[in-house]
């Protein structure tokens, strides 16, 4: 029997944590633990490994580890917040992960078991994200950008390169072409005054083609996984999937709303000036001295143009404050003439993290931060994040024009106990202030990334690249999350011949196909092509079907949670019938729905290719007309054009394949496809090899599973500790001369009892 030890390390609200802690077990229960990859009976399940939940005694020094959670009178083990968690086997490292605290049994008032779950590690992980959205991942915007024609037209024709922390990325933000509103046409001969022709012919050119305002920036998706890093504190293992040329220019268009960008302006408090009144003017006096707020035992606040400093209460020699309670209330009147403008307002701290918030606000309106108290934010909490003093910003976010005037109100509340004379004082410290000027006007045009990217969960973007490509994830013993498709994740485990642990003469032998159909798919579409291709074809496009023999009905739906876009090579108009030379070098997306009228849909992943433009690509610096092909108007001066030379291409691959002229046909390497689709680009589907998301990804597990020599075999076994420590869901068994893998295992850790769910390798 092996020696099961749990250690655990509480981790408080207050963001302490505390050593890790040897707990208390009942011997007499064998933990057991279930750990599973990909099981055959639920193909899309991701970031698994294994959980558990078992009881644990209320000892005495399981009450202190768990600081009697059950009692709410006491502050103490935060169940809301996973602790880490170890399991050494005879004193010899076995699982790291999270422990929870589900319930505790009480009886006759008293404790007596405490039921808790182990969970693995890639499974804690995603407790990290919560509900969490891409909105909230705030390192993307040191991509921000002015939305102007220049960066417009370099996203479109080379691309737009950042250097963060001395880092390059290059092409990090392109403007592929992708229209939201506008259809557009190649017509070197007619149309020439159709708004949306895109060809150089001189007639028309500077108000016609390609304009700013039609173009949605993209992000590339390994920045949004560079994202995640930085604010989870997670690691994924470089060298793996995410580094892969699958994922090399996979780009996230940022469309979040329908029709075309208008950008925000944003306004930051500590951009005016400030009339102040106090009670007793000293709290307008330090809001013009820059040094007196440090060097004052009582910690006042400071207000310096807009900019509120909070400092700590630093008490003098035997006095102590009961209660520091600060209030902010910053309030917004729009002047005559904008109180229908839209604005979003909130606190923030140094202009970046928001403390509060409110959107879509109109007229008069305020919002309101408590720090300290019995009902504020916890004074520990922010200081322990932003150090003893920090700044609270105002920041007001308008899509449209607005003038408007702040007021800045605060009320601080101190009851200071001097220990001399056991008397209690409460200081209440207040001040207004009111902007000077009521015109102030935001014109800031920097487009921002978290307030342009798509709406969806960090979790359910992440769920979403899994399903495409077949992913699974672990963590490795440097706590990197190490992401690999499943056949690289099979391959990459050891050899163990487990026949002399085994009851070979004890099994089950079951059938693997538990579906007649498995069905791969995104979600049902929103764009024009993709509606038009369902409606003729009665499937999605993109999607793949894999139909056994079976009788069964049941079917199996693996959906990932994008956008999936048909697009259009432009043929030549007017040059004749189609052929290779009468179609032009360039495909673009119209996200428009059946009526041709903006529509958002799911969020739309795609492959940038950068390619170059024979006939060229007229760009016009001027605004569209709100009539669909419209020329744009005339003016005292005529708009700007240029002729685009290379571009930004929207595509389902990740490269071009040979080209349709010639006879031997080679494909992209990648695809977003699920299934064989024809490209939109070379016009051929390549005989059906096509290196689609099934065939790459798919095919060899479901192909195995649905073999008609599968079977899924159940054995027990005992296993020996060196076994146990080794032993890992990649690992290929042989039993009696047969290969296997592990599609589950269940452990008894203190017997090393073991239950396996084994796929055999069919001959």
């Amino acid at each position: 029997m092996q020696e099961v030890i749990l250690y655990i390390q509480p981790q408080l609200r207050t963001g302490t944590t505390q050593d890790f802690v040897r707990a208390d077990l009942i011997e007499p229960e064998l933990i057991t633990l279930t750990q599973v990859i990909q099981d055959v009976k639920e193909i899309d399940k991701i970031f698994t490994d294994y959980s558990r939940t078992f009881n644990l005694p209320a000892s005495k020094k399981n009450n202190i580890l768990f600081k009697r959670w059950y009692n709410p009178d006491i502050v103490g083990f935060d169940n809301q917040i996973m602790a880490n968690a170890r399991i050494e086997l005879n004193h010899l490292p076995f699982k790291e992960g999270k422990i929870r605290l589900e319930s505790v049994t009480m009886k006759h008032n008293k404790p007596s078991l405490y039921k808790v779950t182990f969970f693995g590690s890639t499974v804690a992980i995603t407790e990290l994200f919560g509900d969490d959205e891409l909105s909230s991942l705030d390192w993307l915007d040191n991509f921000n950008h002015t939305y102007n024609t220049t960066n417009v037209k370099a996203g479109l024709d080379t691309g737009l390169d950042f250097t963060v922390d001395s880092v390059s990325y290059t092409d990090a933000i392109i403007y592929p072409l992708i229209t939201h509103s506008q259809r557009l046409i190649a017509d070197s001969v007619n149309n020439l005054d159709n708004g949306g022709n895109i060809t150089v012919n001189t007639t028309n050119r500077t108000r016609r083609g390609v304009v700013p305002e039609d173009l949605k920036p993209a992000i590339t998706v390994k920045l949004i996984l560079k994202a995640i890093e930085q604010k989870y504190g997670i690691t994924f293992k470089t060298g793996e999937f995410f580094d892969s040329a699958a994922m090399t220019n996979m780009y996230l268009w940022l469309h979040r709303n329908k029709g075309k960008i208008i950008t925000s302006g944003v306004w930051e408090s500590y951009s005016d000036s400030y009339n102040c009144t106090s009670a007793t003017a000293i709290e307008c006096t330090y809001a013009t001295d820059s040094t007196s707020v440090a060097a004052q035992s009582l910690g006042f606040f400071k207000v310096a143009e807009g900019i509120l400093f909070w400092k700590r209460f630093i008490p003098d020699t035997f006095q102590f404050a009961l209660e520091d309670t600060t209030l902010y209330v910053l309030e917004i009147t729009p002047t005559s003439g904008f109180v229908n403008a839209l604005y979003d307002l909130e606190l923030t701290v140094n202009g970046g993290d928001s403390l509060i918030s409110a959107s879509s606000l109109q007229g008069t309106n305020l919002i309101a931060l408590r720090i300290g108290g019995t009902s504020g934010l916890d004074i520990n909490t922010l200081c322990a994040e932003y150090g003893n003093s920090f700044n609270v910003v105002g920041r007001l976010s308008s899509l449209e024009p607005i003038q408007f005037q702040a007021k800045f109100t605060l009320d601080r509340k101190v009851d200071i106990l001097d220990f001399n004379t056991g008397v209690t004082t409460v200081y209440d410290y207040t001040a207004e202030l009111t902007s000077a000027s009521s015109t102030l006007q935001p014109t800031d045009s920097v487009l921002q990334i978290t307030r342009r990217i798509p709406k969806i969960k960090v979790l359910d973007f992440l769920k979403g690249l899994f399903k495409m490509h077949n992913l699974t994830a672990f963590l490795n013993m440097h706590n990197q999350i190490v992401v690999k498709t499943l056949d690289s994740f099979y391959s990459g485990g050891d050899t163990l011949d487990l026949t002399e642990y085994v009851k070979t003469d004890e099994r089950t032998v079951g059938k693997t196909e538990p579906f007649s159909e498995i069905d791969l798919e995104y979600k049902e579409p929103q764009t024009i092509l993709a509606q038009e291709f369902l409606n003729t074809n009665n499937r999605r496009f993109g999607k793949a079907e894999f139909i056994s023999d079976l009788k069964s009905s049941e079917k199996y739906e693996v959906e990932a949670p994008f956008e999936h876009m048909l697009y259009e090579r432009l043929p030549r108009l007017g040059a004749g019938a189609l052929s290779s030379s009468q179609i032009t070098d360039i495909q673009y997306g119209l996200h428009t729905d059946e009526n041709e009228e903006p529509t958002v849909g799911a969020p739309l992943i795609f492959y940038g290719i950068y390619k170059s433009v024979s006939y060229g690509l007229n760009f016009v610096d001027g605004s569209r007309p709100e009539t669909k092909n419209a020329l744009l108007p005339e003016g005292d001066t005529p708009n700007t054009r240029y002729s685009l030379s290379n571009f930004w291409m929207p595509h389902n691959a990740n490269a071009l394949g040979i080209p349709i002229t010639t006879t031997t046909k080679s494909p992209p390497p990648h695809n977003l496809n699920f299934g064989s689709e024809i490209n939109s680009y070379d016009l051929t589907d390549f005989g059906g090899i096509n290196n689609s998301l099934f065939q790459l990804y798919y095919q060899n597990y479901i192909t195995r599973v649905f073999n008609k020599r599968t079977r899924l075999f159940n054995y027990k076994a005992i296993l020996p500790l060196n076994i146990l420590l080794k032993l890992s869901l990649d690992d290929t068994i042989i039993v009696q001369e047969r290969a296997f893998t592990i599609n589950k295992m269940t452990t008894k850790l203190q017997s090393g009892e073991t239950e396996f769910e084994l796929l055999n390798e069919p001959t």
